[in-house]
């Protein structure tokens, strides 16, 4: 009995400690810090696009918080099912919560592989990784 209470106490205090997807630190909810939330499949052909987001993502520092989920796993399954994302996607991401920016008038959804990085299988979204830079000197206020 003693076991199942020390499990559950030490359950409770890594949940309060506010990390997500095997220890990945939470989003930040710091004023001034953007969040960024990327759910992913974690193989092939998505890899090399995910080298270029993390690539981007590094640029800014700590005025991001990024939050990492694998569609895999049973973070990445609660992750997609709590953003309502129910078909086979390689990759999602949310800019303060939020998977469709406007960005110089044009309304941009971060869902899929960017334009002409898709396979046979699954065809590339209407994104560019220049449009989550565009999207990130906004919500970050950095000069494009």
């Amino acid at each position: 009995m003693k076991k199942y209470f020390l499990l559950a106490v030490l359950a409770t205090v890594l949940a309060a400690c506010g990390t997500t997807n095997a220890g990945a630190p939470a989003a930040s909810a710091k004023p001034g810090v953007v969040t960024v939330e990327v759910a992913y499949l974690n193989h092939p052909p998505v890899r090399p696009v995910l080298s270029d987001i993390d690539k981007l993502l590094a640029t800014y520092g700590d005025k991001v918080s990024v939050s990492r989920y694998d569609f895999d796993t049973p973070e990445g399954t609660a992750f997609a099912k709590a953003k309502g994302i129910t078909e086979h996607t390689p990759i999602a991401i949310f800019v303060n919560g939020s998977m469709e920016l406007t960005l110089n008038g044009r309304d941009v959804k971060f869902y899929s592989f960017p334009q002409g990085q898709g396979t046979g299988m699954v065809a590339g979204g209407a994104w560019t990784v220049q449009d989550l830079q565009q999207a990130l000197d906004q919500a970050t206020g950095k000069a494009s």
